[in-house]
């Protein structure tokens, strides 16, 4: 078994290379992905000089009660958006002192629910392979949002985190 894929590995290296000389870390808040962005970035031998730690928000209650939201926020709560993971980034920034904070928090599918009840679950299907990601730093927030045109769940996991990790490493670039 060969984890992280060849091209993670890559992706990781650098990301490990450029917060290294800088002498920065990062931490992750995981919905979608479940775990592989804090899986492949600590897959790297020395992850700790730079990986301060990572939470996985991946159901409703979980996400409100660890995303410090007040009980305004959480009633408007509608599904993940470009504006939930930047909270989700700011908030664990502050709690873990880490320089960045990448987040996601999407719909890996085949379902679009986001856990407030049947009557309140997104059905839009195209929101099937709909991620949003974020990242917090010492300059700033940057969010995006990327489809991945597919329907798979487990496909989409391991997208949303490569999606993830080339985001997180182009602001990283241009952050330099």
């Amino acid at each position: 078994m060969n984890f992280p894929p060849d091209d993670i590995k890559i992706l990781v290296e650098e990301i490990a290379e450029l917060l290294l000389a800088r002498k920065q870390t990062l931490s992750v808040s995981e919905g979608a992905c479940g775990g592989l962005l804090s899986a492949y970035l600590i897959s790297l031998p020395g992850a700790s000089k730079f990986f301060d730690g990572g939470r996985l928000v991946y159901s409703l209650k979980s996400r409100l009660k660890l995303s410090g939201w007040n009980t305004d926020q959480i009633r408007d709560y509608t599904g993940p958006s470009e504006a939930v993971v930047l909270r989700l980034a700011r908030n664990l920034r502050i709690e873990f002192g880490s320089t960045y904070v990448l987040s996601e928090s999407g719909f890996a599918g085949p379902s679009t629910s986001v856990g407030l009840g049947d009557q309140e679950s997104i059905t839009d299907s195209s929101k099937q392979g709909v991620v949003y990601l974020g990242i917090s730093g010492p300059y700033g927030d940057r969010s995006c949002t990327v489809s991945t045109g597919s329907e798979d769940r487990s496909e989409n996991m391991q997208l949303f985190a490569k999606k993830g990790l080339e985001f997180l490493l182009r602001v990283l670039r241009t952050e330099g």
